[in-house]
């Protein structure tokens, strides 16, 4: 008997490519797409207005009306069941409602890393295994493999895609039931060559950019209409505390911003600081924005946690430190540094689990909000919160 899985089709050529794929494969499969929020543009069929059979679905994120249909004519195409999956309270709540705190807390958040742990690979594949499926598939860019007893999640053989930094929420539960079947190809030499033979309309369409709720990623309008209240102006001040200017709401700034800061200098200024307790925006020169480390809370682990808190642990006996590589953002170079687990003074507010990482060369720009990343190899060894750069 086959198995089933669910996919997540967004109505792009990637998730396309994969209920293809898979379907080649001989996977029982099942079409869906998430509704996750009513945006402008955003219009598409409840929740059940379709039966939900055997199994591989497809889900998008904020789908716009001509995604959903997309997906549902590649679905038709494949002879495969399609069905629109209602989200939305909990993407508010899990997602939307979190990234708009993160902001007035005075963070720059990641919705993607957040949407990947609690909506893909939570609400959907929990969704899946009442379905009876074995597994739920994306199109992300990443591979899966067994190592060691357990799961590793692995860097996209295709560099230039790889999406490995926004899965490290997945954990060894996760990873066990589900898969990535772009993994190991390319975008445009593999993925958009085998849509094209397919005659699958979505074989040119372009990938999708920004945040998916947030109307031209203008984040400040987003959250003003949200709250009901236009953002209180602040302070913008030197790094020696002098006042520089005012801004209009803190939340339009983030650290290493240049552009846009309308303050008039001699030479170029960059945010540094952001202080949401005093509504304050610091700027400094670009020397400023450099930082040797960072303390990383709300700590996930996404290889097996009992070797890596064993790992730490040996290491802290030795008076050591683990060796890593890491990135502060999407598409990095790997940077040499080391982790351990932070000091109660080092915790400060940090919430779950806390830990310092130390880098061989400063980095620039660490943006308190962002994911930071550990790799071993081309392993994904886990990610957390930036809470603040050292």
């Amino acid at each position: 008997m086959a198995e089933r899985v669910l996919v997540a089709m967004s109505g792009g050529v990637d998730s396309s490519v994969t209920a293809w794929l898979l379907k080649q494969q001989g996977y029982d499969c099942l079409g869906a797409t998430m509704r996750l929020f009513d945006g402008e543009e955003t219009a598409c069929t409840e929740a059940g207005d379709n039966p939900v059979p055997s199994a591989t679905l497809a889900a998008r994120a904020c789908g716009n009306l001509a995604d959903i249909e997309d997906a549902r004519t590649v679905a038709e195409r494949l002879g495969i069941p399609f069905t629109v999956i209602d989200c939305r309270e909990r993407f508010d709540e899990d997602v939307i409602e979190p990234f708009v705190c993160a902001y007035e807390a005075g963070f720059t958040p990641n919705p993607c890393t957040i949407c990947n742990q609690r909506i893909k690979f939570g609400a959907l594949l929990e969704h899946a295994q009442r379905l009876g499926c074995d597994y739920l598939a994306t199109g992300h860019y990443a591979r899966i493999e067994r190592r060691d007893g357990g799961y590793a999640l692995l860097k996209a053989r295709d560099a230039t895609k790889d999406q490995s930094y926004f899965l490290y929420g997945l954990g060894q539960d996760a990873l066990a039931r589900t898969l990535f079947p772009l993994g190991g190809l390319t975008k445009e030499g593999d993925v958009r060559r085998i849509a094209r033979e397919q005659g699958f309309e979505t074989a040119s369409k372009r990938d999708s950019q920004g945040i998916c709720f947030v109307p031209e990623n203008d984040f400040a309008s987003f959250i003003e209409r949200r709250r009901g209240r236009a953002l209180p102006e602040g302070a913008v001040v030197g790094m020696d505390g002098a006042l520089l200017g005012r801004h209009r709401g803190a939340i339009r700034y983030t650290v290493g911003q240049r552009k846009g800061l309308g303050i008039a200098a001699a030479h170029p200024l960059y945010v540094t600081r952001i202080d949401a307790q005093t509504n304050t925006v610091t700027l400094g020169e670009e020397r400023d924005l450099f930082a040797c480390a960072l303390v990383a809370d709300e700590w996930v682990w996404s290889a097996p946690s009992l070797a890596m808190e064993t790992a730490l642990d040996e290491a802290a006996a030795r008076g050591e430190s683990l060796d890593v590589t890491a990135r502060i953002r999407y598409h990095q170079l790997d940077q040499a540094a080391s982790v351990r687990r932070a000091s109660e003074e080092e915790r400060r507010d940090c919430t779950g689990e806390a830990l310092r990482i130390d880098f061989a060369e400063p980095q620039r720009a660490i943006a308190p909000g962002q994911a930071v990343v550990l790799y071993r190899g081309d392993a994904v060894l886990g990610g957390g919160r930036i809470a603040y750069g050292i």
